[in-house]
């Protein structure tokens, strides 16, 4: 029999049940009697208890043997054997404790039969319950694996293009100014070391974005200067989560397809809301010519936040471009 409490509590339970069925008509035809004789109670609590038990071993022993797919033979013998100590041991307590007649030996093997061919349907329910929720769960195993796996395959395209663009930058910076592309190449590896160590997290802590969204902003700005306005609103609260890189690839792609120049600086503004459990990013728009782009950074993203979380993310344009993230307690 199952090992969850739960199930033994059903059997128990069931087997409650068949012992009052199968012991009503002698409890009603008693029933007049139970405050005139103490035998008579007796008696009643006797056929109760001795059916009970006999249903919990019928059901159990019945399960386990259909179960591991025993021979019918064995199945017929183990049965004939439990339901002969059955109708003997209630036989005897009849007899010889609560003073009954032989000729009650009958009604004692017709109960017999009976618990045994409830115990006999009812296993088969059980069994046929537990095979569908192995396959229930087969199903969500095989669920889960699915998403695993394109959840890796949307990180594994997010990673080279990140990269792509990092390497874009520092060679650029080696031409412009030496001494400051080794400070970009210091951050640029604190950025790496981060994206290394959570490749394998689905999710990280808010704060350990926030962290990581700093360093990449310091790279952003030593390449842009003024022309590059960050705006924070924060708070590094460890009760939430968010897939990792998030906020990183908006504030990419929000450099990626816009203007960034001192005739037309780009603002972005970042905003924590705890109490609606959302975190929100939004640029001004001075589009670049031909920026269109695949869309690529932003569908793996709101794939991502559907695979995690349920929910997609929220994206609108009127004088800003803003992308509602939401952060997962």
């Amino acid at each position: 029999m199952s090992k969850n409490p739960t199930i033994r509590k059903f059997v128990w339970g069931v087997s409650f049940l068949v012992a009052l069925f199968v012991n009503f008509p002698i409890i009603i035809i008693n029933l007049p009697f139970l405050k005139q004789s103490y035998t008579t109670v007796l008696d009643i609590v006797f056929q109760v208890v001795t059916c009970f038990i006999y249903s919990i071993f019928a059901i159990h022993f019945t399960y386990k043997n259909i179960r591991n797919k025993v021979n019918k033979t064995q199945q017929i013998t183990f049965g004939f054997l439990l339901f002969v100590a059955f109708v003997t041991s209630l036989s005897l307590i009849n007899i010889f404790v609560v003073g009954l007649p032989p000729k009650m030996i009958p009604t004692v093997m017709m109960r017999g039969f009976l618990i045994a061919g409830i115990a006999y349907f009812f296993s088969r329910f059980l069994i046929e319950t537990d095979k569908k929720n192995e396959a229930l769960l087969e199903i969500e195993q095989l669920k889960h694996e699915n998403l695993l796996n394109q959840l890796n395959s949307l990180k594994n395209q997010l990673n080279p293009h990140f990269l792509f663009n990092s390497l874009n930058t520092l060679s650029w910076l080696i031409n412009e100014d030496k001494e400051r592309s080794q400070l970009y190449l210091q951050k640029l590896s604190q950025v790496l070391r981060y994206s290394l160590s959570m490749q394998e997290q689905p999710l990280v802590f808010l704060k350990e974005e926030l962290t990581l969204m700093e360093n990449y902003i310091f790279l952003l700005e030593m390449r842009f200067g003024k022309n590059l306005n960050i705006e924070k609103k924060i708070c590094e609260s460890e009760k939430f989560k968010i897939p990792p890189h998030s906020l990183q690839l908006l504030i990419e792609n929000a450099i990626k397809h816009n203007i960034v120049s001192s005739a037309k600086p780009l603002t972005i503004h970042i905003e924590v809301r705890e109490k609606e459990k959302v975190i929100q990013i939004s640029n001004t728009i001075n589009l670049k010519l031909n920026s269109d782009g695949t869309g690529i950074g932003l569908a793996n993203l709101s794939e991502r936040f559907k695979i995690l979380v349920g929910k997609e993310i929220e994206i609108s344009q009127n004088e800003k471009f803003t992308v509602i993230l939401p952060l997962i307690s």
